[in-house]
């Protein structure tokens, strides 16, 4: 009987941390962040917000599908004017990541030299 709880109470928290770590990690975040593609035009205005020191820039945007929109953005690190970047935004307008990029993708590349 011991053994048949034991077993039962092992199979209920190997469930519940499985179930957790489905959650937490292999569900994706699109809900919570966005990525774009940009090629920055300004040098960006320099912010100090509460805990918050770097960068605040506008700029159109591009998502993977060509599809443009105008966006405001803060980044803890000054991204270079002229240059292209694949950026990752977070709901709250942070950028967590981003990466340079030689090109943009075809269906950007035109919209974004414009």
């Amino acid at each position: 009987m011991k053994k048949k709880t034991t077993l039962l109470g092992f199979l209920t928290v190997t469930l519940l941390l499985s179930t957790l770590f489905i959650f937490e990690y292999l569900v994706p975040d699109d809900q919570t962040a966005s990525s774009y593609f940009v090629k920055m035009k300004s040098n960006g205005e320099t912010v100090k917000k509460n805990q918050f020191k770097g960068y605040k820039y506008t700029e159109t945007v591009y998502n993977s599908k060509g599809h443009s929109s105008k966006l405001s953005f803060y980044s803890g690190k000054k991204l270079a004017q002229n240059e292209r970047f694949k950026i990752i935004v977070n709901s709250n307008h942070l950028v967590s990541n981003y990466k340079k990029v030689t090109n943009l993708p075809k269906n950007v590349q035109y919209l974004a030299e414009k």
